[in-house]
């Protein structure tokens, strides 16, 4: 069947986005379904803010066109709860379910779907929407029980992401072992950001540095603000850290393989791609139980759960994981055992075809 699937550019030179990797992963194993993407949302390099609101009129008469050149086509629309996707996407839905089309609502976490106190406007639409008779997907039981219980959706089907696990599936049968007494080489990928812990990060690697700490830091991503972080990384850290800047391909396999450890002290998620890859590959997760990490991320089975807003727990686990490399290895091998035996591509795509064809 024609799909219509929305998501920010696909091209990660232009975006670095867990959304856009949902969609180029669904997009590049589902080929028995026809996908149209449909850009939606700003790149990178874009300023947010009022200014965007003629890009967005363009973009919305974009949609009535593409809608109306494809009247067969079902929508598979990517809904992060943020502010500004609360404030865009239910227009863009409302145009399609007056025309009548078919729609499956595919959550992805964000800040307002865990937030105790959501402002009352932003709560109005988000009851309006998951009040829609239409199917939606989360990312974990916990996600759905929220979605039913808090904002009154009636029709909701449960489907983590999922990793391609090619490249990882090879490295773990090179069965490459790290020298122990090798610094730890810890990794964060993604948007570089407040919100993401980089702050929390940035004062536990001065004090792992000041407590000496052998180690290496390795972030690979992109700045929301140009210059906001990367600088006072390489000022304060100097050798002990690394920018390996934006990866895809084999350049992200490469740096996947480099790892020990995946630190994400992030405030706020769903279920996060990057922490999918990194843990295939036998990495150790350091991670904030927030959205629907703990689904995935058992503390002390197969990572380490640290509290968000403090640094002072990404020492701790730091430390913990640099003495104790036995450790380390058990968490990491419990790590890609939960992605290999619950995150199956196959699966995956079976799953999401049964929500087209028995939802829909």
């Amino acid at each position: 069947m024609n799909i219509i699937i929305t998501a920010p550019s696909l091209n990660p030179n232009e975006n670095v986005s867990g959304i856009s990797s949902v969609a180029q992963f669904i997009i590049s194993n589902n080929g028995g379904q026809r996908y149209l993407h449909f850009e939606l949302g700003k790149k990178d390099k874009e300023r947010g803010g009022w200014h965007r609101v003629p890009a967005l009129m363009r973009k919305y008469d974009e949609w009535k066109r593409m809608l109306a050149e494809h009247p067969d086509a079902i929508v598979h629309y990517n809904f992060p709860l943020s502010k500004a996707s609360l404030l865009r996407d239910p227009w863009f839905m409302r145009y399609a379910w007056k025309q009548g089309r078919k729609m499956v609502v595919h959550v992805h976490g964000g800040l307002f779907l865990t937030a105790p106190h959501i402002p009352s406007y932003l709560l109005r639409i988000m009851r309006w929407v998951f009040g829609q008779n239409v199917p939606f997907i989360v990312l974990s039981d916990m996600e759905k029980d929220i979605l039913q219980k808090r904002f009154g959706a009636k029709r909701v089907a449960v489907l983590p992401n999922c990793v391609d696990l090619s490249d990882a599936e090879a490295y773990a049968q090179e069965n490459n072992a790290r020298v122990e007494s090798e610094p730890l080489r810890i990794g964060y990928l993604g948007r570089i950001e407040p919100n993401k812990g980089m702050t929390e990060l940035l004062v536990a690697c001065q004090q792992l540095k000041k407590d000496g700490v052998a180690y290496k830091l390795v972030i690979a991503g992109k700045e929301q603000t140009e210059g906001e972080y990367l600088p006072l990384f390489e000022e304060r850290l100097g050798d002990s850290f690394e920018y390996a800047g934006l990866v895809s391909g084999k350049t992200k396999c490469d740096f996947l393989r480099s790892l020990d450890a995946f630190v994400l002290p992030t405030y706020f998620e769903g279920l996060p791609m990057s922490l999918l890859e990194t843990m295939s590959y036998g990495t150790a997760p350091i991670v904030t139980p927030v959205g629907s990490i703990p689904q995935v991320v058992k503390d002390g089975e197969n990572g380490v759960f640290i509290k968000d807003h403090d640094s002072d727990s990404i020492v701790t686990a730091v430390k913990r994981m640099d003495e104790n490399r036995a450790l380390l290895r058990k968490l990491g091998d419990e790590a890609r055992k939960t992605i290999f035996d619950k995150f199956s591509p196959k699966k995956y795509i079976e799953h999401l075809n049964e929500i087209y064809a028995n939802w829909l």
